[in-house]
């Protein structure tokens, strides 16, 4: 799980089904540079040196790679053989700790849908914001 002071610089794809999208950035890449989980509020900046805040469950994140591999591995007499290597091409980048090569992962999901479903998922999965939360007394 990933916590606040670590989503600084994390690589994010805004939602291609996106509803309500006033910075207009749907299917784009960018960057987390800054966060108030407590409010929901990301502050997601792009190459086009444009910012915009969205929500947590309006931005994708690379899953976990073992997991990425393990259900592509299973499903893997389902899915056309371009696919299968996309999500594995998505899954080397991702285990590598260049910037780049995790954009680069990134990228690829956000061209390939099938990929997208098994390499990404909402960053409010990654946060556990659905979680219940309790109050102390």
């Amino acid at each position: 799980m990933i916590e606040q002071d670590e989503l600084a610089g994390t690589i994010v794809l805004v939602r291609p089904d996106l509803l309500n999208d006033p910075a207009n950035k749907k299917n784009q890449v960018g960057i987390i540079t800054s966060a108030d989980l407590e409010n929901d509020n990301l502050v997601v900046s792009f190459s086009d040196r444009t910012e915009g805040l969205f929500s947590s469950d309006a931005l994708l994140v690379l899953r976990d790679t073992a997991e990425i591999r393990r259900v592509a591995d299973y499903d893997f007499s389902l899915l056309f053989k371009e696919d299968y290597c996309d999500i594995m091409e998505v899954c080397y980048l991702a285990r590598l700790s260049a910037h780049n090569c995790r954009r680069a992962a990134v990228e690829l999901s956000q061209k390939n849908w099938i990929a997208r479903e098994y390499t990404m998922h909402p960053l409010t999965d990654e946060l556990d914001l659905n979680r219940c939360k309790s109050v102390s007394r």
